[in-house]
C-alpha cells in the first residue's frame, strides 16, 4: 500500500489527515461518497480500496477541498474513524471547553 496516512491541506490553513491503512476494510467507503457529492478533492484508488487525491488536486497550489467536513463525519458515524480534520478557528477551544454536555456523533452501526 502507499503511504499509511494521507495528509493535505486546506485553505483555511488546515488539514485534512486520512488513515488510510484502515480503508481498505471499510465497507462503506463514506469519506469518498460524501466528497464527490460536494466536488471535493476525494476519490477512490479502486486497485487498493483507499481514498486518494483527484489527479488535477493540487494543480493550482490548493486540493480544491470545500472544507465541509463531510469526510470526518460520514467516516465517524458509517466508516472506520480514519479521518481527522484540523482546522484554525479562533475560540474554537474556548467555546468547547464552556460545553457540559460532550460532542458526540451516533453511529449507524
Amino acid at each position: 500500500m502507499r503511504e499509511e496516512t494521507l495528509t493535505f491541506q486546506v485553505l483555511s490553513g488546515g488539514t485534512v489527515s486520512m488513515v488510510r491503512s484502515r480503508c481498505p476494510e471499510c465497507p462503506t467507503k463514506a469519506c469518498v461518497n460524501v466528497c464527490a457529492e460536494q466536488g471535493g478533492p476525494l476519490v477512490l484508488d479502486d486497485a487498493l480500496g483507499i481514498p486518494a487525491l483527484r489527479p488535477d488536486a493540487g494543480r493550482r497550489g490548493d486540493v480544491s477541498c470545500v472544507e465541509c467536513l463531510g469526510c470526518e463525519l460520514a467516516c465517524d458515524t458509517r466508516g472506520l474513524e480514519a479521518v481527522c480534520i484540523a482546522l484554525p478557528i479562533d475560540g474554537f477551544d474556548h467555546y468547547l471547553a464552556t460545553l457540559t454536555d460532550p460532542v458526540v456523533y451516533p453511529r449507524e452501526r
